[in-house]
Formats: C-alpha cells, sequence, structure tokens
C-alpha cells in the first residue's frame, strides 16, 4: 500500500513509491514528466449502466493522436456500437485535468462534443454525435453523484526505462440517473438502478 503524499513524480521524471492506494494519495503533474513527451497518455473514461443499457463516453490524449469515443449498448437486444473519432497530434491541447478530484473535459467539433463537468459533489456528462450510425445522432445528459468513498488506485512502473509509469485510479458505483437519446429512442438512467465509474489514466509508455 502506498504510504507516501505529495508529488508521484521526483526531479528525474522517476517513481518515488509503486503500489496501490484507496484514493490519489499523489499528485500527477504533466510538467515533471522526464520521457518524451510523445509517449504520454492522458484519458478519462466513463462507463453508466444500469441493467438493460450502457453508455461508454472517452476523451483521451494520447500525444501523437486523440479520442473521443462515444458508445451505446443495449443489453435487451444485444446491439451495440461505438464511434471515435481521432485528431492528430493533440501533444496536450486538451488541457487534460491533473487530478481526477477538480477540472472539467471538453473536446470536439462542429460535428460531436464530449464535455465532462465536476462540480465536487457530482459529476455532470454531456455529449452529441451527429451521425452516429445510419445518420441518426447521439446525445444525452447524465449526472454522476460523488459521495465520500474509496476508489481504486495503482501506480505502476516499467522495468524497461524509470522515466515510464502508469497511474490510474477507478472510481465505481457512482449514482446515475439521466437521458440519451439515439435518434428517436430514449433511454432514461432512473435513480437506484443506475451507477457510473470513471476510470482515471495518466501515464508514459516505453
Amino acid at each position: 500500500k502506498l504510504t507516501g503524499s505529495g508529488n508521484l513524480l521526483d526531479e528525474k521524471g522517476a517513481l518515488r513509491e509503486v503500489g496501490w492506494a484507496n484514493s490519489l494519495v499523489y499528485d500527477y503533474s504533466r510538467s515533471m514528466v522526464k520521457a518524451n513527451k510523445s509517449r504520454l497518455k492522458e484519458w478519462d473514461y466513463y462507463l453508466i449502466a444500469c441493467d438493460d443499457f450502457a453508455v461508454c463516453l472517452t476523451v483521451a490524449d494520447n500525444a501523437y493522436m486523440g479520442l473521443d469515443s462515444y458508445s451505446l449498448l443495449d443489453f435487451r437486444t444485444g446491439f451495440q456500437h461505438t464511434a471515435g473519432p481521432m485528431s492528430v497530434m493533440p501533444m496536450g491541447k486538451l488541457n487534460m485535468p491533473e487530478t481526477s478530484e477538480t477540472g472539467n473535459v471538453y473536446s470536439g467539433d462542429k460535428n460531436h462534443f464530449i464535455e465532462f463537468i465536476h462540480n465536487g459533489d457530482h459529476r455532470i456528462l454531456k455529449f452529441e454525435m451527429k451521425n452516429f450510425l445510419d445518420g441518426k445522432t447521439y446525445s444525452g445528459e447524465i449526472r454522476l453523484e460523488c459521495p465520500e468513498m474509496e476508489s481504486m488506485v495503482v501506480v505502476t512502473p516499467w522495468k524497461e526505462k524509470d522515466t515510464a509509469f502508469y497511474y490510474n485510479q477507478k472510481i465505481n458505483c457512482m449514482p446515475a440517473t439521466g437521458r440519451v437519446k439515439f435518434g428517436d429512442e430514449e433511454y432514461v438512467f432512473g435513480e437506484g438502478e443506475s451507477f457510473g465509474v470513471l476510470d482515471w489514466g495518466r501515464g508514459v509508455w516505453t
């Protein structure tokens, strides 16, 4: 179990400690990364699900490529579809937050957008994608409650390079409510039966 606090990386860009925790005990800072910035990956991924359907939304700045990913899954019919518009060489321009505990995320263009808004005790996820499938628009707004609770955090090294690392947090079981539309179909996430998870990742791959 991680026992320290403060900066995740030392002055040489290496991990100060390796292990697990139930909160973000260490502070990630993009400015302290000493590896080639083209290897840096930063993403926020949300899954919101109930018994009948699920929505997945991702904003990722992987340095050489950016990805905005939209997914809809209907467990009743077996339908699933994902669309993932990509961009070239964002290299930090998305200004991904350096912590999951504060900060907002936005990415998009004239045909689509994803927005993650952090309001302290809750998060708002908004999105729209024109021509998601068969000319139909996919859009929605979902609220996730953020009660005080533990999360799953890992700090993982790469044996090939000291300045490579993987810092990941999964916040599970956030109560969810909201509505999503795909064409004329509407999907409602009801209170008490819908939950979300945030997969928050920052790291340098070899």
